[in-house]
Formats: structure tokens, sequence, C-alpha cells
């Protein structure tokens, strides 16, 4: 038990409860704000979908003690958005509700995919791929797709009001959706992840410190790039050319989604400013998976023995995969593939083989994000 407090619905809540207990259930089964829905209990449906300082996020996946300080808003504080009441009329006009389930989620999703397009003019692809991350097992995505094109329409000349929820302030998402993952993080040796929008894709870029000197450490990276790959979970380099194009496959496993990504690319290196690239695309034939997309890194002195390391991916995914492109479950992905990549690195200049890991799988992504989160907090 602890004394920590969340802000819910603009009232702050203390979080006295078990440190398992996430925040689907502490909205539902203790505050009974049961417009939350809870569907697969892994992240994939959306229906748990809540906004956490502004962004959409699944409940299911969030600790509840780990939302200390943050302000959630759930499905019972859109009464008096007006984003919100749009949505409610278009969803019944265009028979976009069906059996209801999904609908809180959708609906959350929505209001996101308004405030951030209004004024814009984006076709029905755009929109699905918006609502990729929220799934509907009823007759299809017509009238919901129908539903927040007639709210953006009308939206064209003006933007939409202030929320009207006391503490909840428009959300400036372009700043949010910048927020450091775990800023201060860099000051103890780990990463500082930043994440951001990049045209359809996401750009997640990290920086961590690695204490061995940057020209030992290019060398590697040079020089031996199939071994630094298998550092990375779930990463498998099988081809490399003198020209350095390469070819490899890339494994995840979250909740009901699997992929065995086959891949291929070019590599470059720049010796002089210690930078390097990898540009790629690949696909996965099981789930109908799509991704391409860009690595670049770059090292810099840190002292006489260490240096510093600077990971940048760019990338877009489609099909099921696409699911996790957005919110903070993909910035949480790609931390713990930095994090186990900087561990794996450090043995591997030690002499040291990898950790076995195959692929990222959901345990191990909430067992990773449990282990930083308790770091956190010391």
């Amino acid at each position: 038990m602890n004394s920590k407090v969340v802000t819910i619905n603009d009232r702050a809540v203390p979080l006295d409860v078990e440190p398992r207990r996430n925040l689907a259930d502490f909205v539902r089964e203790d505050l009974l704000l049961t417009g939350t829905h809870v569907g697969c209990e892994q992240g994939i449906c959306g229906a748990c979908t809540v906004v956490r300082d502004g962004r959409p996020v699944r409940s299911c996946l969030a600790w509840a003690v780990g939302c200390e300080g943050s302000n959630i808003r759930t499905i019972e504080a859109y009464d008096d958005d007006s984003v919100m009441i749009r949505l409610r009329e278009a969803f019944s006009a265009e028979h976009a509700l069906q059996c209801g389930f999904c609908t809180p989620g959708m609906l959350i999703t929505a209001q996101d995919i308004v405030r951030r397009f209004a004024g814009q003019t984006i076709d029905d692809e755009r929109i699905r791929y918006e609502l990729s991350g929220n799934l509907c097992r009823c007759t299809g995505y017509v009238g919901i797709v129908r539903a927040i094109q007639r709210v953006l329409a009308g939206y064209q000349d003006e933007k939409p009001e202030v929320a009207p929820l006391g503490a909840l302030e428009t959300l400036d998402l372009g700043d949010l959706d910048a927020i450091p993952v775990e800023e201060g993080a860099s000051a103890a040796g780990r990463a500082a992840t930043r994440s951001q929008v990049d045209g359809n894709g996401r750009r997640i870029e990290s920086t961590f410190e690695l204490p061995h000197p940057p020209a030992s450490v290019w060398t590697v990276l040079r020089d031996e790039l199939p071994s630094v790959v298998a550092c990375l979970p779930g990463a498998e380099l099988t081809r490399l050319d003198d020209d350095g194009t390469l070819a490899g496959f890339f494994n995840v496993k979250l909740g009901p989604v699997a992929a065995r990504i086959a891949g291929e690319g070019t590599a470059t290196f720049d010796d002089d400013t210690w930078q390097g690239r990898v540009d790629g695309q690949g696909s996965d034939s099981r789930s109908n998976s799509r991704a391409k997309g860009s690595l670049s890194f770059q090292l810099e002195a840190a002292g006489e023995a260490q240096c510093q390391m600077t990971v940048a991916i760019s990338f877009e995914m489609s099909g099921a995969l696409a699911q996790f492109s957005r919110g903070g479950l993909v910035e949480e992905i790609v931390s713990v593939l930095i994090e186990q990549f900087q561990a794996n690195f450090d043995r591997h200049m030690a002499g040291e083989a990898p950790l076995e890991t195959r692929s990222l799988g959901l345990f191990q992504l909430a067992w990773m994000a449990l282990r930083r989160w308790l770091r956190r907090l010391l």
C-alpha cells in the first residue's frame, strides 16, 4: 500500500492500491467508472482507452500506482466536451455505435483524431490508420469512419473549444507527444527516450552512456555488425554484403499478434563523424504486417573512458502490428528494446554472450516496465 495521488476526471484520488493493480481495474472497480471497458486485457483491443496527460493510453497496461501525479480522463469526463458532443451525435446518425462495447475507447480515440486534425482534410484511409489501435468485432468501421469525417467537416473553419473540465486545459498534443518517456534517466546511465510523430509514422530517439571509449565502440559497430544486431532482442542478421546491403528478421510477439518480419536494407557508416545509418523495409505474411523505416546512431565522447550513444528510429507500420504504432505502448516497447540492447552491448564489449531473448513478448514487456518504474521510485 502507499499514499500516492492521481488526478482522475479533475478529482485527486489516493492511490491506496496494490502495486500490481492496473489502471483499468482501479477506475472500474474502485472508482466505479465503468465506462472504461476491459476487453482483451493485453493492450490489443483499445476498449480500455483513457487519456493520460493528454494522450490516449491503454489503461489495462498501466499500473495504477505508476500514474502518480498524472491527469487521467475517462469517458465519463466528456459529458460537456464540445467535440465529444458532436461525436456522440455523429456516431448515432451514422449507425457507428453497433453493439457499443468498443464505443468508449472508439470515442476517446476519435476525439483525439478530431482535435489533432481539425481544420484539415484527411481521407478515410488515414482515419482507419488512426483507429488501428481500436478493434471492433461488429459489422465494421464504415459507420465509425463516416461519423469522424462528419465531425471533422464541421471543424473546417473553426478549432475545437477548450474542454470545460476544470483541471483539463486545452491540450497541445504536439508538445505532449514529445514528452520524455524517462526524463532524467540518462543521469543514472540509463536511456533517456523521446518520441514524436513523424509523418505517418513515429520517430523515437534515445540517448544513453556506455562505459567504453568511443573509438572502441565505433570499431565494434563498424566491424562486428552481426554481433551488434544480435544484442537487440528478436533481431537476426542473415546477410551482410561488402556494399552494406543486408537482410534479416525481426521477431515480435505481443498478445495474440506474433510476427516474424523478413526485411532487407542498407547500412552506411561515416568514420569521420562516428555516425551510421540503416534504411530498410520488411513484411510478415502471417500477420499481414509491413514495416519500413530507418535506424541512425551517433557516438560522442563523454570522458576518457566512456561515450554517449544516440539512437534514432523512424518507422511506419501497417497491418496487425500497426495497432502498436501510436500511444505509450510503442514507446514502452522501444524503451525495453533499447534497455536490453544497452545491457547486451555491454556484455559483448566485455567478451560475454548476449542474454538469450529470442523475441519481445508481452510478459517481458510488462516485467521490464515494472523494473523501470521501481527504479524511478528509488
